[in-house]
C-alpha cells in the first residue's frame, strides 16, 4: 500500500485524482490541498510514498516546492504545460503527467512509484538450503565414566561446550557428557551440525532465524539464542546462503 497526497490549486483536478486513487487498491490518500504553503507545512511532519504535485500555482510553484522535498522520486508532476518537462526531470522527479490524463496514464505513474518503493526495501534474506534430518545415535560417556548416554541426533537442538564436558540440549531434555568439543565436532555429521562458536554447535534444521549475531532456536515455543562467534561467522553465513 502506498500513501499519497495531492497538492493542486484547482479543486476539480484534486477531485479527479481522488476518484482515481479511490479506484486503485494499492493507494491510500492521506491529505489533499489547494494551498501549496499548506502542503509544504504538511510535508514537514509527514513522509508519504507519493506526491501528486501541480506546477503552475500562484503562491508557490510546484517546481519551487519540489526543490524543498528531499526525495524527488516521490513526486509526480501533474500539469497542463509541456514547458517544464526538462526542468522537472533535471530535478529527478518520478514522472510528469500532462493534463488532461486518463486512468491508464495515472496507473502507469503509480506503478513507477510502487517499483521505486520496492527498490528501497532491504532484500529478504535467502532461504536456508534444505538439509535432511540427521539420523542415528551417539553413545557418549556420562558423568560416571562407566555410564554411556544415548543421544539421538534428530533430537538435538544445540550443544554447549564446558571444558571437557558437552551439554546437549535435546527434545528429551538436557544431557551432560564427558567429551571435548574438538572430539565431539568430529563425531557429529556436517552440515547437519555446525560449529558456530568456540562453545556452541547447532543442529542446522533447528535454526529458526538469524538475529544479528545470534541464531534463534525454538525450544518448547520459546526463542533461545545461540551466539555466532566472530571466527565462525563467515563460514556459517556462506553455508546458509548457499
Amino acid at each position: 500500500m502506498l500513501t499519497c497526497i495531492i497538492i493542486d490549486d484547482e479543486a476539480h483536478n484534486i477531485e479527479k485524482l481522488q476518484n482515481y486513487i479511490q479506484r486503485h487498491e494499492g493507494l491510500e490518500l492521506e491529505f489533499s490541498t489547494t494551498d501549496p504553503i499548506e502542503g509544504l507545512t504538511y510535508l514537514k511532519s509527514h513522509d508519504p510514498d507519493l506526491i501528486f504535485l501541480d506546477i503552475q500555482m500562484e503562491e508557490l510553484s510546484g517546481m519551487d516546492l519540489a526543490k524543498i522535498i528531499p526525495d524527488k522520486k516521490k513526486i509526480v508532476f501533474t500539469t497542463a504545460s509541456r514547458d517544464y518537462t526538462l526542468g522537472a526531470f533535471e530535478e529527478g522527479v518520478l514522472d510528469y503527467i500532462l493534463k488532461p490524463f486518463g486512468y491508464a496514464r495515472f496507473e502507469n505513474a503509480v506503478q513507477k512509484a510502487t517499483d521505486y518503493k520496492k527498490s528501497k526495501e532491504p532484500a529478504a534474506p535467502p532461504p536456508l538450503p534444505t538439509v535432511l534430518k540427521p539420523s542415528g545415535d551417539l553413545f557418549l560417556k556420562g558423568d560416571a565414566k562407566s555410564t554411556l548416554i544415548r543421544i539421538r541426533l534428530e533430537e538435538i537442538y544445540f550443544v554447549e561446550g564446558m571444558g571437557n564436558y558437552a551439554k546437549f540440549h535435546t527434545k528429551s531434555g538436557l544431557e551432560t557428557t564427558l567429551i571435548t568439543f574438538r572430539d565431539l565436532e568430529g563425531r557429529l555429521p556436517y552440515p547437519h551440525f555446525i560449529r558456530v562458536h568456540k562453545s556452541f554447535i547447532v543442529a542446522y534444521n533447528q535454526i529458526a532465524a538469524i538475529d544479528g549475531s545470534d541464531i534463534v532456536i525454538k525450544i518448547e515455543k520459546k526463542d533461545v539464542k545461540v551466539p555466532i562467534g566472530g571466527i565462525y561467522r563467515e563460514g556459517f553465513l556462506k553455508l546458509i546462503q548457499g
